[in-house]
Parts: structure tokens; sequence; C-alpha cells
């Protein structure tokens, strides 16, 4: 069965922003997840807000490898902020 031009155009569209919705979902997801494992205390009431506003896939992978480096709270905070300026 063939299915409407409609959906040959649109299907093909969907299919790649579900992909990036979610990378971008489980990039969040584990930024949080190390930072709680990392630094044993509870992230996601602190950061999990200010991650769901970027939706920039290249910067979130950057905050992930920023999220194994950093060595407190207060520094992986301080990263945040600056990548707000760059967004």
């Amino acid at each position: 069965m063939q299915q409407p031009p409609v959906v040959e155009y649109v299907a093909p569209q969907a299919r790649e922003q579900g992909k990036q919705q979610g990378a971008l979902e489980t990039t969040r997801k584990l930024i949080l997840e190390l930072l709680s494992q990392r630094l044993g205390t509870n992230v996601e009431q602190r950061f999990k807000s200010e991650l769901d506003t970027i939706d920039d896939l290249q910067l979130l992978e950057a905050l992930f490898t920023k999220a194994m480096q950093v060595d407190s709270i207060e520094e992986f905070k301080q990263t945040l902020e600056k990548s707000d300026i760059l967004s």
C-alpha cells in the first residue's frame, strides 16, 4: 500500500527530529547521573531545569565532558553559566 505524499515527506523529518530529541534527552540525563555519581550529591534539582532549556547537542556534549572533569558542583555551575553566554 502506497503512502500519501505528505506522509512520505513528513515521516523522515519526524524520525530525524525524534532522534535528535532522544539524543538531547539522553545527554541531559547522563550529565545529571554523572555529576551525581562523581560528586555524591543530588544534582537533578539544581541543574535539570537549566539543562532542559539547552537544545544544542554539541553544547550538551561539551557539558558532559566538563562534568567528567569538574571537582565540585560549584565548578560545574560556573561552566553552565558561561555556556549560556555562548549559546
